[in-house]
C-alpha cells in the first residue's frame, strides 16, 4: 500500500443479506424470539436488560456505552499501530494506521462495524460482515474496567495482531441465539458463513428449546421449562456455554461427529452433544482461572461438592433478571446465609451484608487480561491483588496428558466419542 493511502472496507451490503434471509425453517421448530414477549412481556423486558439479552446487536445510539464520538486514539506499542473508532454518515468504523519517520499516516485501514458482540458487562468486540456473510473480529475491543477503556481483544495483543480473524460457529454458539447457516458449511474446514439477519442476542430458545410447537399450541405444550428438569439436566442448560475447562489448545471440547454446531436443545443430555476434557492432574494447570471458568471453578468448591447436587447455577442466579450493585450484594449474601447462618470463626469479622467480596472476589482472567470475572471457586482465601494488571501471555502448546472431564467417568468407551 502506498504511503498515505487509505483502504476502506465496505464488504457487506445489508440488502444482499436480506435477500438471502430464509430464516429458520418451521421444520426446525424455531420461531422469531420476539414473539415470546406477546405472552411473557414482563420476563422479556427484564431479560432484555441482562448480559445475555444484550450479547449481540447492531451498533446504535441506544446501545452505545463506549462514547465513540469522544474516543481518544489508542496506541498499541507492540505492533506500533494506532487505532480509533470513528462515526461517519451514521456508520461506525474502526480505523488503524501507522506513522512514518516524518509523522505521516501510512498503512491506513478503515473497516465498517456491522455488529457488536458483548453486553459490555465484561467486554465488547466489534465485527465486520463480509460480502459472503462471514464475520471478522476487529483487533480493538472495549472493556468496562476503570470506567471504560480500550484494549486489544484476546489473541491480538501481539507484534502482529490478526486483522482478519473470523468468527467461527463455535464462537457464535455461546454469544448469540442460533443463526441461519448453510447446511453444507457444517463440514469440518468449511468457512463459517451466516445467512440473513443475525439474531439480536441470546434468546429464550437457547434455554427453553424451539418455540414453534409452544406457539402453535397457544402455550399449552412443546417448551422446555428448566425448573422441571432434573438438577443435572438443568445445570447443563447453563453448562452448554458457561463450562470450559480451558481455552488452551488441548482440545477442551469435542463435538460429537453426528451433531451440528447449533443442534443442542436445552434439556438434552449435554454428553450427547459434546465431550469435555481437561489437563491431567499433576500437569501444573490445576489452579487456572479463565474467562469462561464459572462452572469449572464452582464444581471444585467445597460448597458444591458437599451439597449433594443442591447447589447449582439457579441457586443464586435468575437468568431472567440479574441484580446489580448493592441489590446484588444483598441478594447473593442472602443466598449464602441459607446454608451459612452460623457465626464466623473467631478472629474473622462477619460482614453479613457482603459474603462475595471475600469468598468470591473478582479477578482478571488469565487468558483475557482485560476481562474481570467473579471467581466461582467459593473458599476462604488470603488477601491478594486479584485485579493487578498483567500482559497477555502467548498461547501455550500443551503436549501432556489429557483426561475426560464431563461426563466425568474415565470409562467412556472410545467408540462413544463418535457415536451417541
Amino acid at each position: 500500500m502506498n504511503s498515505g493511502s487509505v483502504a476502506v472496507l465496505l464488504l457487506g451490503l445489508p440488502v444482499l443479506w436480506a435477500q438471502t434471509n430464509r430464516g429458520l425453517s418451521p421444520m426446525d421448530g424455531y420461531v422469531d424470539a420476539r414473539i415470546c414477549a406477546t405472552c411473557h412481556n414482563e420476563l422479556a423486558v427484564n431479560y432484555a436488560r441482562t448480559g445475555m439479552g444484550r450479547s449481540f446487536f447492531r451498533p446504535q445510539a441506544a446501545n452505545t456505552i463506549e462514547g465513540y464520538a469522544n474516543t481518544p486514539e489508542y496506541y498499541h506499542a507492540l505492533s506500533d499501530s494506532h487505532y480509533a473508532m470513528t462515526v461517519r454518515n451514521g456508520q461506525l468504523f474502526q480505523r488503524r494506521w501507522q506513522l512514518d519517520g516524518g509523522g505521516n499516516e501510512i498503512n491506513v485501514e478503515e473497516v465498517r462495524i456491522d455488529y457488536v458482540m458483548g453486553s459490555g458487562n465484561h467486554a465488547r468486540s466489534y465485527l465486520h460482515r463480509t460480502e459472503r456473510g462471514m464475520l471478522i473480529e476487529l483487533p480493538l475491543g472495549w472493556y468496562p474496567d476503570k470506567g471504560g477503556e480500550w484494549g486489544m481483544v484476546p489473541g491480538s495483543d501481539t507484534q502482529h495482531p490478526q486483522t482478519r480473524r473470523f468468527i467461527s460457529y463455535k464462537c457464535m454458539f455461546c454469544h448469540n441465539g442460533y443463526p441461519d447457516t448453510p447446511a453444507a458449511n457444517e463440514t469440518p474446514g468449511s468457512d463459517p458463513v451466516f445467512l440473513g439477519e443475525l439474531p439480536g442476542g441470546i434468546d429464550c430458545q437457547r434455554c427453553h428449546g424451539p418455540g414453534g410447537e409452544h406457539v402453535r399450541s397457544s402455550g399449552r405444550a412443546g417448551i422446555v421449562n428448566p425448573a422441571k428438569l432434573s438438577p443435572e439436566r438443568r445445570m447443563e442448560v447453563c453448562m452448554q456455554c458457561h463450562l470450559e475447562t480451558t481455552s488452551g489448545r488441548i482440545p477442551a471440547v469435542l463435538q460429537r461427529f453426528d451433531r451440528g454446531t447449533f443442534s443442542y436443545i436445552a434439556g438434552q443430555p449435554l454428553a450427547d452433544f459434546v465431550l469435555m476434557f481437561d489437563h491431567a492432574p499433576g500437569s501444573g494447570h490445576e489452579g487456572k482461572f479463565e474467562a469462561v471458568s464459572s462452572v469449572y471453578r464452582l464444581r471444585q468448591s467445597r460448597c458444591f461438592l458437599e451439597s449433594g447436587g443442591k447447589l447449582e447455577c439457579a441457586t443464586c442466579h435468575d437468568p431472567h433478571r440479574i441484580p446489580r450493585g448493592q441489590e446484588a450484594v444483598t441478594h447473593y449474601s442472602r443466598v449464602c446465609s441459607q446454608c451459612h447462618a452460623t457465626s464466623h470463626p473467631a478472629g474473622v469479622t462477619a460482614t453479613a451484608a457482603d459474603c462475595i467480596t471475600c469468598h468470591m472476589p473478582k479477578r482478571r482472567a488469565e487468558d483475557a487480561p482485560h476481562v474481570i470475572m467473579t471467581d466461582h471457586l467459593i473458599q476462604r482465601r488470603a488477601q491478594s491483588d486479584a485485579l493487578a494488571e498483567f500482559a497477555e501471555r502467548p498461547a501455550e502448546e500443551y503436549h501432556g496428558e489429557v483426561v475426560p472431564y464431563y461426563p466425568c467417568s474415565r470409562s467412556v468407551p472410545r467408540k462413544s466419542i463418535t457415536e451417541r
